[in-house]
């Protein structure tokens, strides 16, 4: 998944903007996920809430939209402060596109089906970070 895009590449990403690893490990190893996780938590229930609400179909379009624009800006940035902006609206989008992915799975297959179509879909993501990573 796009939340550990920059695992492999911390020490590249440091080295660009001029950190030491102290830095490196701090802002870009915690302080980037953490940002990442904190409003991606508070948005997911927000959508999921929103998804019972409103059409999904506009709801998932925006949430991936906000996604890809800090993917990017992303390559554009030329400050940690920019980067952070950046992973924090794609912690918004992949916050925001889980629930309204569950809530299409609950329309699209019946109750006895839900919970293995719910496992292909998370095994399918863990294979695909694996693989990505």
């Amino acid at each position: 998944m796009d939340m550990n895009l920059m695992a492999p590449n911390l020490s590249t990403i440091a080295e660009e903007f001029g950190m030491d690893d102290d830095e490196r490990d701090v802002k870009l190893g915690g302080m980037i996920a953490l940002g990442f996780f904190f409003v991606g938590a508070p948005v997911s229930f927000l959508v999921g809430w929103l998804a019972d609400s409103i059409n999904r179909s506009p709801l998932f379009a925006v949430t991936v939209f906000v996604g890809e624009l800090g993917c990017l800006g992303a390559a554009f940035v030329t400050s940690y402060p920019q980067l952070y902006v950046c992973r924090v609206l794609t912690g918004i989008s992949i916050g925001g596109a889980i629930p309204v992915i569950y809530s299409v799975l609950g329309d699209l297959y019946p109750a006895n089906k839900r919970s293995a179509i719910s496992a292909v879909v998370t095994t399918g993501t863990g294979i695909g970070a694996g693989i990505g990573q």
